[in-house]
């Protein structure tokens, strides 16, 4: 009998005792089936992919990923998480934010969805975990700006080499590593496929509270936080890329049915998410969802 039960869209681990996801019942992965439908889609390589993940597990000890896991696990859980991506709202949202949102409440994880980390730091929020595939943060990885922060770190077939530079950073510091494919003992599929969804897959999968979106627009103007390396300004999405924002969004959608125990938000100015699975919430009145207690 399979150790693993595929749904429509994803996959369940049923092993409690499997030494790669004992700390995890039940784990939400993107399906074999959805896996190839997307290479298919984008001409992705699955070989490529698999080719990543094994490099980026050789990079990561066994032992330092557990205890960052379990971490991150517990900055998680029970908690309400900010995900902040890269879309063009971004800069508006934490200008609104900062009136309004005591970021340092212990209630509160905050998670940076790759270049997003830029526009967090230019603002001194503070990042609790970082979800990014290398495209718009690579510099800051670069430098070690990070450090206190936990990376989760996406392997696929486009970012192998930058997965190798960043071997000597990736050894000593506090990282996670992601796949969307096969996985081994050190490198994971927590579900989703483009940052900002495999961010909420993690947060949900992780026990969170509540999890709210910002900068989630999926328009066809793609936020200058998204690859900040490469332009200063907003600029129009490509084809592949709105392609990768259908994928999300269908991903996101199936997101709460999976966990009922979480609440879904979206504080996202103009987001094309249209789902009433993730309430939409003005971002002013996020700070309600707080409990009533001592801000730190």
């Amino acid at each position: 009998m399979s150790n693993y039960l595929y749904s429509t869209s994803f996959v369940f681990c049923l092993t409690e005792t499997c030494p790669s996801c004992s700390d995890l019942q039940k784990i939400f992965k993107l399906s074999k089936t959805d896996y190839q439908e997307i290479c298919s889609l984008l001409n992705i390589d699955p070989s490529e992919d698999w080719r990543a993940t094994k490099i980026l597990s050789k990079m990561l000890t066994f032992w330092t990923v557990k205890k960052t896991k379990e971490a991150l696990k517990k900055l998680i859980k029970g908690k309400i998480v900010l995900i902040f991506g890269a879309g063009p709202s971004l800069e508006e949202t934490l200008e609104q934010l900062r009136e309004s949102l005591p970021f340092s409440h212990d209630n509160i994880t905050t998670i940076a969805v790759d270049g997003a980390a830029n526009a967090l730091l230019e603002k001194n929020i503070p990042i609790t975990a970082l979800v990014s595939d290398l495209d718009g943060c690579f510099n800051l990885l670069q430098k070690n700006i990070l450090q206190t922060t936990i990376k989760v770190i996406h392997a696929h077939g486009d970012n192998i080499q930058r997965l190798l530079l960043l071997k000597d950073i990736v050894q000593k510091g506090r990282f996670i590593g992601t796949t969307q494919t096969k996985e081994t003992l050190k490198v994971r599929n927590y579900g989703g496929f483009t940052d900002g969804d495999r961010a909420a897959y993690l947060a949900a999968n992780f026990h969170a509270k509540a999890i709210i979106l910002f900068g989630f627009d999926f328009g066809a103007i793609v936020g200058r936080y998204s690859k900040p390396d490469e332009h200063t300004g907003h600029f129009s999405a490509s084809a592949r890329k709105l392609l990768k924002f259908k994928i999300a969004k269908k991903l996101l959608t199936a997101l709460p049915q999976h966990f009922p125990e979480s609440s879904f938000f979206n504080a996202t100015i103009n987001s094309s998410l249209e789902t009433s699975l993730f309430q939409t919430i003005e971002i002013e009145k996020v700070v309600s969802l707080l409990p009533n207690e001592r801000h730190y």
